[in-house]
C-alpha cells in the first residue's frame, strides 16, 4: 500500500512489472486507510522505537546496483506521496507519513508491519513465509 494517485501507481507498476496490480493499493492524500491501519508519521517515533531499528536496513539502497539506483533516484520524487511543489523545510503530511507491509487473506489482515521511519521495513523472508503459509491454509 502507498499514498498517491492512479498515475503514480501506474508509474510504479511500469517500473516494477513483477508486482501484480491486484496486490497493491493506493490511499488518497487524506491518508484515511493509513490512519485506520495505525501507520504513523516518522516524526512521532519515540526514542525507544528508534533504538530498536536495525540501522543496516537504512542503507539497503546501496545493493540496488548503479542502474537500479539511478532509476530509483530519478523516479522517486515523481512517486513520492506529495502534491504540488515541495518545501523541504516544511514537508506536507504525505512526506511525513510512514507506510508498512500487509499480508491480506480474504477480508483479514494476517500480518502487519508498521514502519517506524522510512526504510524500516520487515524481513522479506518473514513476510514471504507468512504469505506462503496463508496460501497453503
Amino acid at each position: 500500500m502507498s499514498i498517491g494517485t492512479p498515475e503514480k501507481l501506474q508509474t510504479f507498476l511500469e517500473l516494477n512489472p513483477w508486482v501484480p496490480r491486484e496486490s497493491i493499493l493506493v490511499d488518497t492524500y487524506d491518508h484515511t486507510l493509513y490512519k485506520k491501519l495505525g501507520f504513523s508519521r516518522f516524526d512521532e517515533a519515540s526514542p525507544e522505537e528508534l533504538k530498536e531499528i536495525d540501522g543496516s536496513k537504512l542503507l539497503r539502497f546501496i545493493n540496488l546496483g548503479i542502474g537500479n539506483l539511478w532509476n530509483y533516484a530519478t523516479k522517486s520524487l515523481s512517486l513520492s506521496p506529495l502534491e504540488g511543489s515541495v518545501n523541504w523545510l516544511d514537508l506536507p503530511e504525505g512526506g511525513m507519513r510512514n507506510g508498512g507491509t500487509l499480508v491480506v487473506k480474504g477480508e483479514d489482515i494476517i500480518y502487519q508491519w508498521s514502519d517506524t521511519i522510512p526504510s524500516d521495513v520487515p524481513n522479506v523472508q518473514d513476510v514471504r513465509d507468512v504469505a506462503r503459509d496463508a496460501a497453503r491454509a
